[in-house]
């Protein structure tokens, strides 16, 4: 965008508090988002740097200005760009450890909102030029684009999807690159699925491969489904546990969440998701479903089927799911629920025949990383594994 030209039919300024909290207000329906008042007075509190309020020039009164447009963004510290990439950053209500101060250079900005509608837009390129001060000018620039319009006005803005570039890409994020390479190619970042509770990170989540943590899932279902719903034991506990992959999600240190995963021909199912009630009006849900899904991808499954509680269908639509054609409406132990599905894009390292050997026998979850069997290859062949006579004799 041509910033000169632009800004002779746009104003871009800083709002105050009480003009983005009407502004805010009216615009919450159309962005869709989750985040708070509160949230927002915090961010804004802590460095007003983040908010610019867009205007028509012919139409501005900075003695009563009345923003028509804005965009918020947000200067991350080095564990908010981590947690970003891994998926573990929380956008409806940002930690303040992942966010860097108004005098500190940020590791990464994220674009958090954008309303523009119109020739609002050009407000964009003004706003942009702001965050190219000495203090913000090598940053990158992150932005995640949850519909399709918010994806195309992204990729306007140069905007490159990570996963055309690095292998540890999060599904809809997106970077404008302005200073140094980054460094992420250097740095091995565990997948969602894989990351363990750490210091920097309040949402956390892993695939289970200890009896240890598959006592935690069974104890957050139990809470759950035995507890709250009076669900049977025979039918929660239904003898598909010892056939499924099981992920389990924390807060912190403690095991808060459960989901589990079966796979079929052509389609996962995500099913058994359970939040400890404590931890429900946290983003640990949608965390969870994510890493799932994206557990799914690296197998190389496109559909993820599941069944739905009637009253829990707006829930699995903002995780990326919709009832389909034909989708059939059933019950069992005393719920109702419909069929949905989440049809998720390639994986660009998804796991086939042609994946090198080492990589299928590592641990289920695991697969980024070297694994024991692999080490086990620097140590020389057997001799009753080189000879076939020696192995007749030794499985007889």
């Amino acid at each position: 965008m041509e910033v000169t030209r632009i800004s002779r039919h746009v104003v871009a300024y800083t709002p105050s508090i009480a003009e983005v909290e009407l502004m805010f207000e009216r615009v919450r329906p159309e962005l869709g988002s989750q985040t708070s008042l509160d949230t927002v007075r915090r961010i804004m509190s802590a460095n007003p740097n983040t908010f610019q309020a867009f205007a028509r020039r012919e139409s501005f009164d900075w003695a009563a200005p009345r923003a028509e447009g804005f965009i918020a963004w947000l200067p991350l510290s080095e564990s908010g760009r981590t947690a970003l990439l891994t998926g573990l950053f929380d956008g409806a209500n940002p930690a303040g450890e992942h966010l860097a101060a108004q005098h500190e250079k940020p590791a990464a900005i994220y674009v958090w909102a954008i309303y523009a509608p119109g020739r609002l837009a050009g407000g964009i390129a003004l706003a942009f030029d702001r965050m190219s001060t000495p203090l913000n000018r090598e940053a990158d620039l992150y932005a995640w684009g949850p519909t399709a319009a918010g994806r195309r006005l992204i990729a306007s803005l140069g905007f490159v999807p990570i996963e055309s570039q690095e292998g540890g890409g999060r599904f809809g994020l997106s970077i404008f690159r302005r200073g140094a390479p980054s460094t992420l190619a250097a740095v091995e970042l565990a997948p969602l699925y894989d990351s363990y509770p750490s210091a920097t990170s309040t949402f956390s989540v892993t695939v289970v491969r200890s009896a240890d943590d598959l006592a935690r899932v069974m104890s957050v279902r139990s809470a759950a489904f035995v507890g709250e719903q009076a669900c049977p034991y025979e039918e929660e506990f239904d003898g598909n546990d010892f056939s499924s992959t099981h992920l389990l999600g924390f807060v912190n240190n403690e095991p808060a969440a459960s989901i589990r995963v079966r796979c079929f021909a052509n389609f996962a199912k995500a099913e058994r998701l359970a939040v400890r009630p404590e931890f429900r009006r946290s983003r640990l849900a949608f965390v969870i479903v994510k890493a799932a899904h994206e557990l799914c991808r690296v197998k190389g499954y496109r559909r993820i089927y599941g069944h739905a509680q009637k009253d829990l269908v707006d829930f699995w639509s903002r995780a990326g799911g919709r009832p389909f054609p034909g989708a059939r409406e059933f019950t069992f132990s005393d719920h109702s629920y419909v069929e949905m599905m989440s049809e998720v894009p390639p994986h660009p390292d998804a796991i086939t025949i042609g994946t090198d050997p080492y990589t299928i026998i590592r641990p289920e979850g695991r697969w980024h990383a070297p694994g024991v069997l692999e080490r086990s290859a620097s140590r020389a062949v057997t001799l009753h594994s080189a000879d076939p006579a020696l192995r007749k004799q030794r499985r007889a």
